[in-house]
């Protein structure tokens, strides 16, 4: 029975071995959110990189890609886009390599990348149900194969510089409950550990809400304060997105 364990936070994968795993990055306002938007606007590929100066090294090696990213919620200087998702539009990406580097989301995927997980997709409330199903087909796939190991299932939450984030713990619960709750989804079946159960607790508090969990959100409130209000309402579109974007040797992809 495949096990579903929740990290609040990437400070949470310290001493966290993820070899074997199948991980799923979460990362609503905005990185996973932009990523999703991205690839469903026809962009070929998005490279990660945790900071400004790998994504200025890789530009390098690209020069025709594109450097996508931000620093406290903002474009960093003398990049061609920031990190809201309303920029990944086709006119812009369609074709195109990204190089993106985010304060919180890109390092999260390569800590994950890191700690050893098999494979790595990225969530946000975008493309919720759509990731449920793939995960979903992951893991009953692993059973399959290895019968006698135990396929398990590590959410991260991205968090906001190293905190707790309220909307990524409540997308995690969000997606955990579309494994487990009656969406007509071939399931596996779930054993949840704490944190799990206590993500989709958080999640059922709020009755599908999405636009009051961003609104609770201090990274919400923040990003509202500074100008992209808007950016709130587009994260909030449940299944708008049919996509899942997953690390592969070439960069973020869509998952086929």
């Amino acid at each position: 029975m495949p096990e579903v364990t929740v990290l609040p936070t990437p400070k949470d994968l310290e001493g966290f071995d993820l070899s074997g795993s199948t991980a799923v990055v979460i990362d609503v306002l905005r990185a996973t959110s932009s990523m999703a938007q991205a690839l469903s606007s026809g962009c070929e590929r998005i490279i990660p990189a945790k900071s400004e100066e790998e994504a200025l090294a890789l530009k390098k090696n690209f020069p025709e890609a594109l450097l996508c990213g931000e620093r406290r919620g903002r474009k960093i200087s003398g990049f061609d886009l920031g990190n809201s998702p309303a920029e990944y539009v086709s006119s812009s990406v369609k074709g195109k390599v990204l190089i993106m580097t985010t304060s919180n989301g890109t390092r999260t995927i390569a800590a994950a990348r890191e700690k050893g997980a098999v494979e790595i997709f990225m969530c946000s409330f975008l493309n919720l149900g759509k990731t449920a199903a793939v995960l979903s087909q992951r893991l009953l796939a692993a059973e399959r194969q290895v019968p006698s190991r135990k396929p398990s299932l590590a959410v991260i939450c991205s968090g906001s510089h190293g905190e707790f984030s309220l909307e990524d713990f409540a997308c995690a619960g969000a997606l955990i409950e579309r494994m487990t709750g009656q969406e007509g989804l071939i399931k596996p079946e779930l054993t949840l550990t704490e944190s799990a159960v206590e993500a989709v607790s958080l999640y059922r508090r709020y009755n599908g809400d999405i636009m009051r969990i961003l609104d609770d959100s201090q990274h919400g409130r923040y990003l509202r304060s500074i100008g992209f209000g808007h950016d709130l309402l587009f994260c909030s579109k449940v299944d708008s997105l049919k996509i899942v974007p997953c690390l592969s040797e070439a960069g973020i992809v869509a998952f086929q």
